[in-house]
């Protein structure tokens, strides 16, 4: 049986079979350029430790590695924000004695309370989470007008710093450069 696989943009043969896929087994094949891993019937194919990457890609990997901690934190704080709005939902379903108010348990304020305190703390985390782009230092910028840090131990200096420590990594690792700067034209 020959399996073929679409990898980063090349097709990939395997050069033998696994053995049993259920249960998990491992083949790996090393060549000059790349490494291809093959578990449970999944293809990867990876460049050789020996091998230099360009700037531009190194700087795209540090990146994704910021991006996935910041995805992390970004749902857990999209989790609470949308439970406290989905408790409200029913807290008013419940208020008005609709028949949809009746699928859910009772909700207690007291519980309210404490979803408040985890989505702080969620917000808290993510602002303080290394930004992997502009557009998560931009959000960043936007939170402290809001009152959603006003009841945190954030303080408006340690975010300035937060911030200035993101603009400064990104502006040391750009991804890539335009035409225009690239050719010498200004």
């Amino acid at each position: 049986m020959t399996i073929f696989r679409l990898v980063g943009g090349t097709d990939v043969k395997p050069t033998g079979r696994i053995a049993n896929p259920a249960a998990g087994t491992a083949r790996i094949k090393t060549c000059k350029k790349s490494v291809t891993i093959v578990v449970d019937n999944f293809i990867e194919t990876r460049r050789a430790a020996d091998e230099t990457l360009s700037t531009t890609a190194e700087n795209g990997r540090l990146r994704a590695q910021r991006c996935d901690i910041w995805r992390a934190a970004e749902a857990a704080t999209q989790y609470w924000r949308q439970r406290l709005k989905f408790e409200s939902a029913i807290s008013y379903a419940q208020c008005m004695e609709i028949p949809e108010g009746s699928y859910h348990p009772v909700v207690e304020s007291k519980d309210r309370y404490a979803m408040v305190g985890l989505w702080r703390k969620a917000l808290v985390k993510q602002l303080l989470t290394p930004a992997p782009d502009t557009a998560s230092v931009k959000w960043k910028q936007t939170v402290p007008a809001g009152r959603s840090l006003k009841h945190t131990d954030v303080k408006p200096e340690r975010l300035k710093h937060v911030i200035a420590d993101d603009l400064a990594f990104l502006a040391a690792h750009p991804v890539r450069q335009s035409n225009r700067k690239a050719t010498g034209d200004e």
